[in-house]
C-alpha cells in the first residue's frame, strides 16, 4: 500500500515540475514545439496521477475535487471551442465558468483541509 501512495506522489510532482519547465520555455525564446512537447508530458503524467488516486480502494471524491475537475474539463471544452469551433460566446461562458468552478473548488479544499 505504501508502495502505491509512493508512486502517486511521484507522479503528482514530476507533472507539476514538467509543467512549471514547459511555462517557463513558453515564455522564453525557445521553439513552440518544446511547450507543447512539455505539456503533453506534463499532462500524461498528471492522468497517471488521477487514475492512481481513483483506483483506490474505498476513494470516494469530495466535493471539492469534483468542482476542480469539472472545471479542468470545461476549460478544454472551451479550448475547443476557442480554436477548432470559433464560438466566442461559449468559449467565454465555459472559460469563465470553468475559473469559477475551480476557484470554488479550491476554497472549498483549503477550508475543508482546515477544519481537520
Amino acid at each position: 500500500m505504501k508502495q502505491i501512495q509512493k508512486h502517486k506522489k511521484t507522479f503528482l510532482y514530476v507533472g507539476l515540475g514538467i509543467l512549471a519547465i514547459a511555462f517557463a520555455f513558453k515564455f522564453t525564446v525557445a521553439p513552440a514545439y518544446y511547450f507543447w512537447l512539455l505539456l503533453s508530458t506534463a499532462i500524461i503524467f498528471k492522468i497517471f496521477f488521477l487514475t492512481a488516486v481513483f483506483s483506490e480502494k474505498g476513494f470516494r471524491p469530495s466535493l471539492w475535487l469534483c468542482l476542480i475537475l469539472t472545471g479542468v474539463a470545461l476549460i478544454l471544452a472551451s479550448m475547443l471551442f476557442k480554436t477548432v469551433f470559433p464560438i466566442p460566446a461559449l468559449y467565454k461562458v465555459l472559460f469563465y465558468g470553468a475559473i469559477s468552478l475551480k476557484v470554488t473548488g479550491l476554497f472549498l479544499m483549503i477550508f475543508s483541509k482546515r477544519q481537520e
